[in-house]
């Protein structure tokens, strides 16, 4: 009889610990799982605006400028003697991309949604631009600094 108390005091104790552990990893891989969301969807940010900045490294084609009180990052471009503007903003919580031709007068909701933010901005920092996005799982926002060859204008 205390034989058989024995070994199912045993088996008890191994059940609940293996529920314990089964529990624990449980919670590692939701926080590991929540926090790779977090960084991924703020490094697509990043690395999207990077990649535009090395497309458009083009004679000092990239400035930071207001656009209807949004900041934004415009690259020039010259088609058959038409210049074009492709701008990148936040607008209503997302990343948004417009291409216009210069002098053209177009709303910000007009551009097309990339990708959800919460903040984004840039600035200029001895001719680097500066680049800190948050997105709505994160209160810490990422920056990055890019350096485009060509130079960068406006402020």
């Amino acid at each position: 009889m205390l034989d058989t108390a024995v070994v199912l005091l045993l088996m008890g104790m191994f059940v609940l610990l293996s529920i314990g552990v089964m529990v624990l990893g449980i919670s590692v891989y939701n926080n590991t799982n929540k926090l790779s969301s977090e960084n991924y969807a703020q490094r697509t940010v990043l690395s999207y605006i990077a990649n535009q900045v090395r497309r458009g490294d083009t004679g000092g084609g990239i400035e930071v400028r207001d656009i209807d009180g949004v900041r934004a990052l415009v690259f020039r471009q010259d088609f058959d003697g038409t210049d074009y503007l492709t701008c990148l903003y936040a607008h209503d919580g997302e990343l948004r991309e417009l291409f216009t031709e210069d002098g053209s007068e177009q709303e910000l909701a007009s551009g097309v949604p990339i990708m959800p933010v919460t903040g984004l901005s840039f600035a200029i920092r001895d001719g680097l631009i500066e680049v800190q996005v948050t997105d709505e799982a994160s209160e810490v926002p990422q920056s990055l600094l890019l350096s485009p060859r060509s130079g960068v204008n406006g402020g």
